[in-house]
């Protein structure tokens, strides 16, 4: 543990999700590929994945705000993506409820860590607990059911580092910015916005890499820790 500013009081902490509480990684690959395979068999079209891609990065350059939030900016896409193959209205409608539920149904085949609940269950005795994350998991889908409070980017307010999901959460408990510890793994979306935003920050640093390897990160942490439970020393 290692400390960059004075730590004070505080009455909630927060989390970021993804790679935060568990990994990521190969939870998203396998997402995407069965959602890629998914729509492609179900919309017959050989070059789906390609296109895909096209349209995406087409939907968020249009609408930055709408790609916030990572769901809606995956239908949106689907959709004109759809349209442009001229498909019906009806069509469209179904096509987006199979591929978009199929996306999530692998999204949250996620393993948690026997840690994590476990850290949950003995920080929710004395603070308050939230999840302000940027993705699209729904914590109780896949046993997280200790917090207090979840929000997500482009759906709830502006996504990190956008300070709009701190703010929220303060007045949601009613404290001050200063009493929120924000736990996340990037230095930009969660150090960065907690800091900016007036709380406190803790970079859970899971890679074992330096500060000085990431010279995009501009505002230091509160504290940095290598492992969860490394918050029960608090």
């Amino acid at each position: 543990m290692k400390f960059y500013r004075n730590l004070s009081p505080f009455k909630v902490i927060s989390f970021d999700l993804d790679d935060t509480l568990y990994d990521n990684c190969e939870v998203i690959r396998t997402a995407v590929s069965r959602f890629v395979q998914f729509t492609q068999e179900l919309t017959r079209c050989p070059t789906f994945e390609t296109e895909w891609l096209v349209w995406k990065e087409r939907v968020a350059q249009e609408n930055p705000l709408l790609s916030e939030d990572v769901t809606e900016w995956r239908k949106e896409a689907l959709r004109q993506f759809l349209a442009a193959q001229g498909k019906s209205a009806v069509e469209i409608d179904r096509t987006l409820s199979l591929a978009i539920n199929e996306f999530l149904h692998w999204r949250h085949q996620i393993e948690l860590p026997p840690n994590t609940p476990q850290v949950l269950n003995a920080l929710r005795t004395n603070y308050k607990l939230a999840a302000i994350t940027n993705g699209n998991v729904d914590p109780w889908r896949i046993g997280l059911s200790q917090f207090d409070l979840i929000l997500r980017g482009g759906e709830h307010g502006r996504a990190k580092p956008h300070e709009d999901l701190f703010h929220k959460t303060a007045s949601y408990f009613n404290v001050s910015p200063q009493e929120i510890l924000h736990v996340g793994d990037n230095l930009t979306t969660d150090v960065q916005g907690a800091i900016q935003a007036g709380c406190q920050a803790v970079w859970i640093n899971l890679s074992d890499k330096s500060l000085i390897d990431f010279p995009q990160a501009t505002l230091l942490p509160t504290l940095e820790i290598n492992h969860l439970t490394e918050l029960l020393l608090l």
